[in-house]
Protein backbone atom coordinates (compact mmCIF):
# COMPACT_ATOMS: atom_id res chain seq x y z
CA UNK A 1 0.00 0.00 0.00
CA UNK A 2 1.40 2.92 -1.19
CA UNK A 3 1.52 6.68 1.25
CA UNK A 4 -1.74 8.18 -0.96
CA UNK A 5 -4.19 5.27 -0.09
CA UNK A 6 -3.16 4.75 3.50
CA UNK A 7 -3.92 8.39 4.00
CA UNK A 8 -6.99 8.19 2.15
CA UNK A 9 -8.20 5.31 4.55
CA UNK A 10 -6.62 7.43 7.55
CA UNK A 11 -9.05 10.42 6.43
CA UNK A 12 -12.13 8.26 5.78
CA UNK A 13 -11.58 6.64 9.42
CA UNK A 14 -11.86 10.45 11.12
CA UNK A 15 -15.15 10.37 9.05
CA UNK A 16 -16.08 7.52 10.34
CA UNK A 17 -15.76 8.33 14.20
CA UNK A 18 -17.38 11.85 13.58
CA UNK A 19 -20.52 9.78 12.51
CA UNK A 20 -20.24 6.97 15.00
CA UNK A 21 -19.97 9.36 17.95
CA UNK A 22 -22.28 11.50 16.52
CA UNK A 23 -20.66 14.48 15.10
CA UNK A 24 -21.72 16.42 12.56
CA UNK A 25 -18.81 18.81 12.46
CA UNK A 26 -16.46 18.85 9.85
CA UNK A 27 -13.33 16.63 10.31
CA UNK A 28 -10.95 19.58 9.43
CA UNK A 29 -12.85 21.87 12.42
CA UNK A 30 -12.47 18.75 14.86
CA UNK A 31 -8.56 17.58 14.19
CA UNK A 32 -5.54 19.58 14.39
CA UNK A 33 -4.33 20.82 10.60
CA UNK A 34 -1.45 18.30 10.66
CA UNK A 35 -3.82 15.46 10.83
CA UNK A 36 -5.97 16.85 8.25
CA UNK A 37 -3.38 17.67 6.22
CA UNK A 38 -1.93 14.58 6.51
CA UNK A 39 -5.37 12.99 5.26
CA UNK A 40 -6.74 15.06 2.23
CA UNK A 41 -4.48 13.96 -0.52
CA UNK A 42 -5.10 16.05 -3.50
CA UNK A 43 -6.47 14.22 -6.94
CA UNK A 44 -2.93 14.51 -9.44
CA UNK A 45 -0.72 16.15 -6.64
CA UNK A 46 2.19 14.26 -4.88
CA UNK A 47 2.74 15.30 -0.79
CA UNK A 48 5.98 16.69 0.27
CA UNK A 49 6.94 15.19 3.32
CA UNK A 50 8.13 16.82 6.56
CA UNK A 51 9.96 16.41 9.88
CA UNK A 52 11.21 13.47 11.51
CA UNK A 53 8.08 11.18 10.92
CA UNK A 54 8.10 11.87 7.27
CA UNK A 55 4.73 13.52 7.77
CA UNK A 56 3.16 13.67 3.87
CA UNK A 57 1.60 17.14 3.34
CA UNK A 58 -0.21 18.13 0.45
CA UNK A 59 -0.20 22.06 1.12
CA UNK A 60 1.75 23.66 3.11
CA UNK A 61 1.31 27.28 4.63
CA UNK A 62 4.70 27.67 6.48
CA UNK A 63 8.40 28.16 5.39
CA UNK A 64 9.58 24.60 7.01
CA UNK A 65 11.80 22.91 4.35
CA UNK A 66 10.60 19.21 2.91
CA UNK A 67 12.53 16.37 3.16
CA UNK A 68 15.41 15.82 0.15
CA UNK A 69 18.29 13.47 -0.17
CA UNK A 70 21.50 14.89 1.12
CA UNK A 71 24.52 15.58 -0.81
CA UNK A 72 26.83 12.38 -1.35
CA UNK A 73 29.33 11.15 -3.49
CA UNK A 74 29.26 7.77 -4.54
CA UNK A 75 30.91 5.22 -7.54
CA UNK A 76 27.93 3.26 -9.65
CA UNK A 77 29.02 -0.20 -11.37
CA UNK A 78 31.38 1.36 -13.82
CA UNK A 79 33.40 3.00 -11.27
CA UNK A 80 31.99 6.52 -12.38
CA UNK A 81 31.35 9.41 -9.85
CA UNK A 82 27.41 9.91 -8.87
CA UNK A 83 26.84 12.60 -6.63
CA UNK A 84 23.39 13.83 -5.66
CA UNK A 85 23.65 16.62 -8.73
CA UNK A 86 22.70 13.56 -10.93
CA UNK A 87 19.22 13.88 -9.29
CA UNK A 88 18.78 17.51 -10.38
CA UNK A 89 16.30 18.22 -13.36
CA UNK A 90 15.45 14.35 -12.83
CA UNK A 91 12.54 12.25 -11.55
CA UNK A 92 14.88 9.72 -8.68
CA UNK A 93 13.82 6.25 -7.60
CA UNK A 94 15.52 5.38 -4.29
CA UNK A 95 16.52 2.08 -2.64
CA UNK A 96 18.40 0.21 -0.80
CA UNK A 97 20.17 -2.90 -1.21
CA UNK A 98 23.21 -5.44 -0.86
CA UNK A 99 24.56 -8.03 -3.40
CA UNK A 100 24.54 -11.07 -0.65
CA UNK A 101 21.06 -10.55 0.08
CA UNK A 102 18.94 -13.54 -0.41
CA UNK A 103 16.13 -11.92 1.40
CA UNK A 104 14.27 -9.17 0.60
CA UNK A 105 16.58 -7.61 -2.15
CA UNK A 106 15.57 -9.78 -4.95
CA UNK A 107 12.37 -9.02 -5.08
CA UNK A 108 12.39 -5.46 -5.14
CA UNK A 109 15.11 -5.71 -7.69
CA UNK A 110 12.79 -7.80 -9.95
CA UNK A 111 9.65 -4.93 -8.92
CA UNK A 112 11.99 -2.28 -9.91
CA UNK A 113 13.00 -4.09 -13.65
CA UNK A 114 9.09 -2.68 -13.77
CA UNK A 115 9.98 0.71 -13.58
CA UNK A 116 12.93 0.30 -15.69
CA UNK A 117 10.65 -1.65 -17.90
CA UNK A 118 8.18 1.59 -18.35
CA UNK A 119 10.30 4.18 -18.71
CA UNK A 120 13.44 2.57 -20.52
CA UNK A 121 13.35 5.37 -23.21
CA UNK A 122 12.31 8.20 -20.57
CA UNK A 123 16.23 10.01 -20.24
CA UNK A 124 14.01 11.88 -16.92
CA UNK A 125 13.53 9.12 -15.11
CA UNK A 126 16.32 6.71 -13.14
CA UNK A 127 17.01 4.27 -10.60
CA UNK A 128 19.17 4.83 -7.53
CA UNK A 129 19.98 1.89 -5.64
CA UNK A 130 22.53 2.23 -2.28
CA UNK A 131 24.44 -0.78 -1.34
CA UNK A 132 23.97 -1.65 2.51
CA UNK A 133 27.33 -3.29 2.30
CA UNK A 134 29.62 -1.04 0.92
CA UNK A 135 32.79 -3.07 1.75
CA UNK A 136 31.80 -6.32 0.14
CA UNK A 137 30.21 -4.26 -2.83
CA UNK A 138 33.01 -3.03 -5.00
CA UNK A 139 32.17 -1.59 -8.26
CA UNK A 140 32.71 -4.89 -10.37
CA UNK A 141 30.89 -6.68 -7.79
CA UNK A 142 27.99 -4.01 -8.47
CA UNK A 143 28.79 -4.49 -12.20
CA UNK A 144 27.87 -8.53 -11.96
CA UNK A 145 25.25 -8.06 -9.97
CA UNK A 146 23.73 -5.91 -12.69
CA UNK A 147 24.79 -8.10 -15.32
CA UNK A 148 23.06 -10.96 -14.01
CA UNK A 149 19.81 -9.64 -13.24
CA UNK A 150 19.70 -7.30 -16.40
CA UNK A 151 19.70 -3.94 -14.76
CA UNK A 152 20.71 -1.38 -17.78
CA UNK A 153 23.29 1.21 -16.55
CA UNK A 154 22.01 4.39 -18.56
CA UNK A 155 18.91 3.90 -16.34
CA UNK A 156 19.69 2.25 -13.84
CA UNK A 157 22.79 2.85 -10.96
CA UNK A 158 24.12 0.60 -7.95
CA UNK A 159 26.16 2.85 -5.96
CA UNK A 160 28.66 2.12 -3.49
CA UNK A 161 31.10 4.01 -1.31
CA UNK A 162 31.81 4.82 2.37
CA UNK A 163 29.76 3.01 5.00
CA UNK A 164 29.13 5.76 7.39
CA UNK A 165 28.24 8.14 4.53
CA UNK A 166 25.64 5.65 2.83
CA UNK A 167 24.09 4.84 6.33
CA UNK A 168 23.50 8.66 6.97
CA UNK A 169 21.88 9.20 4.07
CA UNK A 170 19.39 6.57 4.69
CA UNK A 171 18.66 7.66 8.11
CA UNK A 172 18.77 11.36 7.57
CA UNK A 173 17.30 11.38 4.45
CA UNK A 174 14.71 8.68 4.07
CA UNK A 175 14.29 6.79 7.59
CA UNK A 176 15.29 3.85 5.84
CA UNK A 177 16.35 1.68 8.89
CA UNK A 178 13.38 2.03 10.95
CA UNK A 179 11.91 -0.67 10.96
CA UNK A 180 13.76 -2.70 13.82
CA UNK A 181 12.75 -6.45 14.14
CA UNK A 182 11.43 -7.47 17.54
CA UNK A 183 14.96 -9.51 18.64
CA UNK A 184 16.85 -6.53 17.57
CA UNK A 185 14.86 -3.67 19.49
CA UNK A 186 17.24 -4.21 22.83
CA UNK A 187 20.35 -3.37 21.33
CA UNK A 188 22.74 -0.76 21.09
CA UNK A 189 22.63 0.30 17.59
CA UNK A 190 25.40 1.91 16.84
CA UNK A 191 26.30 4.45 12.91
CA UNK A 192 27.48 1.07 12.48
CA UNK A 193 24.31 -0.42 12.44
CA UNK A 194 22.16 -0.42 9.81
CA UNK A 195 18.82 -2.38 8.89
CA UNK A 196 17.26 -1.48 5.33
CA UNK A 197 14.06 -1.81 5.12
CA UNK A 198 12.23 -2.68 2.54
CA UNK A 199 10.92 0.62 1.57
CA UNK A 200 11.52 2.58 -2.28
CA UNK A 201 11.23 6.19 -2.35
CA UNK A 202 10.32 8.96 -4.69
CA UNK A 203 12.55 12.04 -5.17
CA UNK A 204 11.59 14.92 -7.74
CA UNK A 205 13.42 17.28 -9.82
CA UNK A 206 14.23 19.11 -6.89
CA UNK A 207 15.43 16.36 -4.81
CA UNK A 208 12.26 16.57 -2.72
CA UNK A 209 10.85 13.01 -1.14
CA UNK A 210 7.50 12.79 -2.82
CA UNK A 211 6.70 9.28 -2.30
CA UNK A 212 7.09 5.92 -0.33
CA UNK A 213 6.50 2.37 -1.25
CA UNK A 214 6.41 -1.04 0.15
CA UNK A 215 9.25 -2.54 -2.80
CA UNK A 216 7.94 -6.36 -2.10
CA UNK A 217 4.76 -5.45 -3.34
CA UNK A 218 3.72 -5.42 -7.02
CA UNK A 219 0.97 -3.31 -6.42
CA UNK A 220 3.13 -0.87 -4.91
CA UNK A 221 5.75 -0.60 -7.37
CA UNK A 222 2.46 -0.03 -9.90
CA UNK A 223 1.34 2.76 -7.70
CA UNK A 224 5.13 4.27 -7.46
CA UNK A 225 4.80 4.31 -12.05
CA UNK A 226 1.42 6.10 -11.71
CA UNK A 227 3.20 8.76 -9.53
CA UNK A 228 6.36 9.25 -11.55
CA UNK A 229 3.72 10.02 -14.40
CA UNK A 230 1.76 12.56 -11.93
CA UNK A 231 6.00 13.76 -11.36
CA UNK A 232 6.06 14.13 -15.19
CA UNK A 233 4.14 16.65 -15.42
CA UNK A 234 6.11 19.10 -12.78
CA UNK A 235 9.04 18.71 -15.32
Amino acid sequence: MGIRSYSRILFCSLVLISILVGCSKDPKEEYSEEITDFSLPQKDKLPLYYGKDLQPVWERKDSHKPREISKFIMKDQENQDVSEGSCKGKITVVSFFFTKCAGICPTITNNLSLVQKQFEADPSIQILSFSATPNLDSPQVLKEYGSKRKIHYEKWKLLTGDQKEIYALARDSFNADTAIPKEDAKKKLTENDFLHSDHVYLLDSQLRLRGIYNGKMRSSIQELNSDIEVLKREL
